[in-house]
């Protein structure tokens, strides 16, 4: 399968319309089914809203990545550059904290190529791990992780109101990141 290399840019608080648009497009696409009703827009508005998003990209520790394939948005990665993975110490690690396509462009190797980004940052800024959370009974993308090297590490919970309880379980994952 031939891979569609992507066009990967960090955002900015210029590109806060554009962001809200396929963070909220991205994630409705594919978690909401997760939640009871009246909880997606009520998550949306908390994480993806226009407020929510302006702090994010005002914070000098949170990345976000826009991923373009022939020149349409198609997803983005969040990472929260001083995030640590409980049990370890102090600003040591980066979590992935969101990485979503839309569901016509999952399955093209778009994620490994986000991944690559968290990575090279993680390098840059002298990270022994970079860690993330997935929802237990995603088995693809915990089996995704696994091929690239992430490992289990604890369990937790979805802690947002009106998530359907039974999908509420998640799993951290870790990766050690290679020293140069």
């Amino acid at each position: 399968m031939k891979v569609t290399e992507l066009v990967i840019r960090k955002a900015s608080v210029d590109d806060l319309q554009l962001l809200y648009s396929v963070c909220r497009q991205c994630y409705t696409e594919n978690f909401s089914d997760h939640w009871q009703p009246g909880g997606l827009e009520l998550y949306l508005d908390l994480v993806y809203g226009m407020e929510a998003l302006r702090t994010d990209l005002n914070n000098h520790d949170i990345h976000y990545y826009l991923a373009f394939a022939d020149n349409t948005p198609v997803g983005f990665l969040k990472v929260q550059a001083n995030s640590n993975l409980p049990g370890q110490p102090p600003m040591e690690g980066l979590e992935i904290d969101k990485i979503y396509f839309l569901k016509s462009q999952q399955g093209k190797g778009y994620g490994k190529q986000l991944l690559n980004i968290a990575l090279s940052l993680a390098g840059q800024l002298k990270k022994k791990i970079i860690w993330l959370a997935v929802i237990d009974t995603n088995k693809s993308s915990i089996e995704f992780y696994q091929k690239l090297g992430f490992k289990y590490h604890s369990s937790t919970q979805v802690p947002y109101l009106h998530f359907k309880e039974e999908l509420r379980g998640m799993w951290r994952m870790v990766l050690g990141v290679a020293k140069d």
